[in-house]
């Protein structure tokens, strides 16, 4: 998947949690590639939130949990009918590293998308995490798949929100012809 729009997410404020989304979309799924950085004046808070039984590392379950207050805080829509995100994939880093500011939790989040018809659509994506102490960024990727084709993108001034506007071609294969291997994954874990 290539970038429709680019922003850069290395530099942010010290002080927020940046979170940052692209998203993809295919004849049959919506992917979210979601980075979650606290920045460094935050860190600390961060890191004994993540770390519920304070005990330096993170555990699978602490992890698991995590990952489900992401999801259950996005909202993701197509031509205003609810889809139901789940995690695919996500990487945790050590704790210390949130406190250098080197710390990102990846994660890929993915919706099964419902057969979509010829014709102009909208995916809407919202992110209400931990929205009193954060900076979104939000933008959509090429599809992979020439029966879709990305038309527009509007964003809400912070970026939590996001509706990415498509064109589903009539010539598409569609869901069920479609043919080709499944998207692949971004690999997630520690980069």
């Amino acid at each position: 998947m290539t970038l429709v729009a680019s922003t850069d997410v290395l530099a942010h404020r010290t002080e927020d949690y940046l979170q940052a989304a692209r998203i993809g979309l295919e004849p049959d799924t919506v992917l979210v590639i979601l980075h979650l950085t606290p920045g460094v004046a935050v860190a600390e808070e961060f890191t004994a939130a993540l770390d519920r039984d304070r005990d330096g590392s993170l555990s699978t379950d602490e992890q698991r949990e995590y990952a489900r207050q992401v999801v259950s805080a996005l909202k993701v829509e197509m031509d205003g009918r609810a889809l139901r995100p789940r995690v695919v994939s996500s990487g945790f880093p050590g704790l210390s590293a949130f406190g250098r500011g080197e710390g990102t939790i990846r994660m890929t989040i993915q919706a099964t998308l419902p057969r979509v018809a010829p014709g102009s659509h909208q995916l809407f994506f919202r992110n209400q995490h931990l929205s009193a102490h954060s900076a979104y960024l939000a933008n959509a990727l090429v599809p992979e798949s020439a029966g879709l084709a990305v038309t527009g993108q509007r964003r809400t001034s912070d970026q939590s929100e996001l509706t990415i506007e498509f064109t589903v071609h009539a010539d598409s294969p569609g869901r069920a012809n479609d043919r080709r291997r499944p998207p692949r994954l971004p690999r997630a874990g520690p980069r």
